[in-house]
This record gives structure tokens, C-alpha cells and sequence, in this order.
């Protein structure tokens, strides 16, 4: 059902009519493309009494969603219509400017929360699954640019936009499991082969500089009959390879896809449905924006997966009456990037998996905690393994008056049984809270921390609020444990000071070392002599 709302109507109040129901309309479309458009035709005839509330920054609901009207034109011909563009209400955030906020060094749902300037973070929530580190400076542009920003900069991310509520996920869609068959000249059909980005053969540079000895790396079978006679060499900067190992294995994965070109198909339903083709397409009807497909794609005699990046939709019929697959906008060897810059930090922090590391936060901005829960802090950890947390939370603040503030700590949404509340004092006030989550298991999860007052207001200034988080096993964070050594091996009988006499006088470790023991000992101390000695070393 389609319906028209006043432009002042307000979210939570579009459960009703509004001005009228749309029940004359003789054209409404949908486009909703991955990372893009996201948009609603209309025609309606002039002569209907409700074709008066067809007038700009007016919201039409249409299939549950809402979208604000920014373009009417009245056709004075025979047939008399009036022709309705409009956007979805999440370009709303196109008529707010941030002045300058910097994301920095913080997950992609962070830097969401600090694009949501004036009141729209009342209005809008936003959230990911993405917990990546990066920083973006979001100066002198308005929300909806910021957001692509991020997309841009993380170098990874589906744009999910339903209503007020707006997400960055690893993936919007699923794969599907369907299977579609092309060959040539089908009607209603259009298979667009980009090789702007093809190439037979790469010149890996990683960071300072560094090569390859070998110099090139080459696509598996080059010698196929699709390709020239000679190679297509492209540059490729990895940035992230710091030695010639990393560059060979990041540079041997990336021309996996390269010598592939870029198949987007657009499948025209109104055409293809003249067609006997009609039946290996029709179940493109049932997939979603963001789904995958595998389109055997015959005339090159390969199976490509790929994604589902537009759908236009015939609101009237219910029918796709567009969709079209292939590679969305803000892709290429950013995802490649984002992919090598995740499996970087999970390997880089295999040390962690031994240490306690601490993960921090600090507000960059103050925060008024009044008598309507706020969630000032919303961080995203991730456990190699099962793990204990804790936590500790500081705030020096300042409140109006005498108080109680209610302190509640969510894991992944759901609130733990443990809820503090600490009687303030009009003025000054410093609040420590020390607390254990036990049991925490293996995986990305979030811990939320939400403030609300009784009475009056509590102000926190910029940097103090703090939380944090200490456990074994987590990704990233700080560690306070410089890395060492643990030397192992047999030892019948072990005199301590004539071991550190020994030792000082430069001996190898093996005239030393004979059974069951631990000594531990300085990486640095321990220099050439342990390799020398064949023992063990384990960093912890």
C-alpha cells in the first residue's frame, strides 16, 4: 500500500493514514541499488483530489519505507499526470552539516555515531559489524557524504537503510544457491565485460619499496586463447606487506581474480518474459539486494558468483521488473585491502592470545547524562578464544543537583545482572566501578555502557569518561608485557648462582641446561647463545 504524509510528520508517527491512501496511482517504481540510489517513481493522475498532497518535501510510504519528495512535474498532455520523484528518508541526512568531526583510530558504527551531528542521533540509529580500526576527518560536508566516506575509507561495507535505522555490514545479502545460465543473444538480457582492470601479469611494491626478487607475479593460465599474445602488466601497491614474503603471498592471492574481467548482467523481466529464456531467470524474482548468484557464464566457459547490486521494483504488481547483478560501487582492491588488513591483525595478534591486552576508551566529546538513558559507550572486542573480561569504568563529572546515577553493562545487547547505582553529590564527583564478565566466548562482541540520572543532569567533560577493558585473548588492545623468552630443557641438578656465573662468563646454554626446568631470561640477553644451545623458545 502506498500513502502520503504531511513534510512535519515526525518518526513514530507514520502508522497511520496521513493524507490519504495512493490507491490511484498508474506508475510506482522502487530502485534500490547497492551503495547507491536508493529512490521512488510516481505517477498519479492530476485530477485525483489526493494528487494535491503531491507537492515537495511531502513523505510517501511506500513498501514500508519512506521516502521524502524532492521533484513534481505535471504532464499537460491527454492523459494529464503528475510525475513524483522521490528519496529515501535516509537522505535526509543530506540537509545537515558537520562542521568538522574526526573519527579517529575507532570502529566503523564509531565513526556512524559521530556523523550523526545536531539531533539527528534522536532520529536516526545506526550500527555494524565491522570492527576494523581506521580514521576519518568528516570536515566541511554533510552526513550522507560522510557515510559513503566511511565506506570508502574502511574499504568495505554494504550500505543497509530501512527507514531511520542505517547499518554498514560485512554483507547485506546471502548466497543464495541459485544457478543461471547465459549464453548469447537472449533478449531482455545485457552482460556488460569490463577488462579495464584485467591484467595477465602484476609488479607487487610493498611498503618502503620493497619487491619481489622475481619481480612479477603471473595469473594462472595465461595461456589461454581469451587473452593476447603478450602480457597486460599493471603496478599493484601493497601497502601493508613490510617484508617480500607477506608482498609474495598477499601479491599471489590478488591475481586470482585479475585475470577475470568485471560480468554485470541487467536483466530486464518486462523483455525477458517474451522470451523461452524466461524460466532460467524467473527465480530472480525471489533474491534481495546484496544476494549472490552463480551465473554460468557459457561463452567463456566460467562460473562467476556474483551479487545482486540493483532492484527495480513495479509496486503495483509487486514484481522485480529490473535486477542486476555484478559488482557494487566502492569496490575493487579496496576489498582486497580491507581483507589483507583484517588477516593482518588477526595474525599480528596471535601474542595476545598469552598476554593480558587492554582495549581503551576515553570520550572525545562531553556527554549530558540526563533523565533519558543515553549509551555513551559502545565498543566492539573480539576474542581469539573463550575469555573473563574486566572492566573498569571511571567518570570525574559535574551534577546540577543531588542525584542517583544508574549505571547499566550490556554484552552484545543483552544487559548483565550487575547494575550499579551511585549517589552524587550536587557539583563534583569522581565514580569508580571495577566489574567481572566471566565466560565470554570466542568471537566479535560488543560491550555497551548506559548512563541515566534520576534527576537533573550530570555533565562529563571530553576525556572523562573512561573504559577498560582487560582480558586474555582479545584482538588488538594495549599489552603492558614487553615479549620475552622461556628457555626449556632437562636439568638434573641446577646450582642458581653458578648458572648466573656461568652465564655471565659466556658459556653456551647447553653446558648448562640437562633437565626439567624453566629459566627465564631477557630476548635480549639471551642473544646468539640460544640458538647455539637447540632449545626451545616460547613467546608468551
Amino acid at each position: 500500500m502506498i500513502y502520503v504524509y504531511d513534510k512535519k510528520t515526525k518518526k513514530g508517527e507514520f502508522e497511520n493514514n496521513g493524507l490519504g491512501k495512493l490507491n490511484e496511482a498508474i506508475k510506482a517504481e522502487i530502485t534500490n541499488e547497492l551503495n547507491g540510489e536508493y529512490s521512488l517513481y510516481l505517477e498519479y493522475p492530476v485530477k485525483s483530489k489526493k494528487a494535491v498532497h503531491l507537492e515537495y518535501f511531502n513523505i510517501i510510504k511506500a513498501n514500508n519505507q519512506l521516502f521524502r519528495i524532492y521533484k513534481v512535474e505535471k504532464k499537460q498532455d491527454n492523459n494529464k499526470i503528475i510525475m513524483i520523484w522521490a528519496k529515501h528518508i535516509f537522505y535526509d541526512l543530506a540537509f545537515y552539516f558537520i562542521e568538522d568531526e574526526r573519527a579517529v583510530k575507532c570502529s566503523v558504527k564509531t565513526a556512524l555515531e559521530k556523523s550523526l551531528v545536531g539531533d539527528l542521533e534522536s532520529r536516526y540509529t545506526v550500527d555494524s559489524d565491522i570492527l576494523i580500526n581506521n580514521t576519518l576527518y568528516m570536515i566541511e560536508l554533510n552526513p550522507v557524504e560522510a557515510i559513503f566516506k566511511i565506506i570508502e575509507r574502511w574499504g568495505t561495507g554494504e550500505l543497509y537503510r530501512d527507514n531511520y535505522n542505517i547499518k554498514i555490514l560485512k554483507q547485506i545479502g546471502k548466497e543464495t544457491g541459485m544457478l543461471i545460465k547465459y549464453g548469447k543473444n537472449i533478449r531482455g538480457i545485457k552482460v556488460t565485460s569490463d577488462t579495464t582492470d584485467l591484467a595477465t601479469k602484476i609488479y607487487p611494491k610493498g611498503f618502503n619499496g620493497i619487491t619481489l626478487a622475481e619481480k612479477y607475479i603471473t595469473i594462472p593460465n595465461f595461456d589461454s586463447l581469451k587473452y593476447p599474445p603478450f602480457h597486460i602488466i599493471k603496478p599493484v601497491e601493497f601497502k601493508d606487506a613490510a617484508d617480500e614474503p607477506t608482498l609474495r603471498i598477499m601479491a599471489k592471492e590478488y591475481v586470482k581474480t585479475k585475470g577475470i574481467a568485471n560480468v554485470n548482467i541487467e536483466v530486464d523481466f518486462i523483455e525477458i518474459s517474451k522470451s523461452k529464456e524466461y524460466e532460467n531467470f524467473k527465480s530472480l524474482q525471489q533474491v534481495n539486494l546484496g544476494d549472490y548468484v552463480l551465473v554460468k557464464y557459457e561463452e567463456f566457459d566460467i562460473d562467476v558468483l556474483v551479487e545482486v547490486i540493483k532492484i527495480k521494483q513495479d509496486l503495483l504488481s509487486g514484481w522485480n521488473t529490473k535486477v542486476e547483478l555484478g559488482q557494487p560501487k566502492s569496490r575493487g582492491q579496496s576489498d582486497f585491502t580491507a581483507m589483507i588488513s583484517t588477516v593482518r591483525d588477526e595474525l599480528g595478534n596471535k601474542v595476545a592470545q598469552a598476554l593480558t591486552s587492554m582495549l581503551y576508551y576515553a570520550n572525545s566529546q562531553e556527554v549530558i547524562v540526563s533523565t533519558s538513558e543515553i549509551q555513551p559507550i559502545y565498543l566492539g572486542i573480539t576474542a581469539v578464544s573463550s575469555t573473563n573480561l574486566s572492566v573498569n569504568l571511571s567518570i570525574s563529572c559535574n551534577s546540577s543537583m543531588g542525584s542517583t546515577l544508574t549505571v547499566k553493562i550490556l554484552l552484545d545487547n543483552v544487559e548483565i545482572p550487575f547494575k550499579p547505582k551511585q549517589k552524587l553529590e550536587q557539583g563534583d564527583n569522581i565514580i569508580g566501578i571495577p566489574l567481572g564478565i566471566p565466560q565470554v566466548a570466542q568471537g566479535n562482541h560488543y560491550i555497551g555502557i548506559n548512563l541515566k540520572a534520576d534527576n537533573g543532569t550530570v555533565t562529563i567533560p571530553i576525556y572523562n569518561l573512561q573504559c577498560m577493558i582487560d582480558g586474555r585473548n582479545l584482538q588488538g588492545g594495549m599489552s603492558a608485557e614487553p615479549p620475552h623468552a622461556e628457555v626449556i630443557e632437562n636439568i638434573d641438578i641446577v646450582n642458581p648462582s653458578q648458572i648466573l656465573k656461568e652465564y655471565e662468563t659466556g658459556i653456551t646454554m647447553n653446558e648448562i641446561i640437562k633437565s626439567n626446568s624453566v629459566q627465564e631470561v631477557k630476548v635480549a640477553d639471551v642473544d646468539i647463545r640460544i640458538a647455539e644451545a637447540g632449545v626451545t623458545i616460547e613467546i608468551i
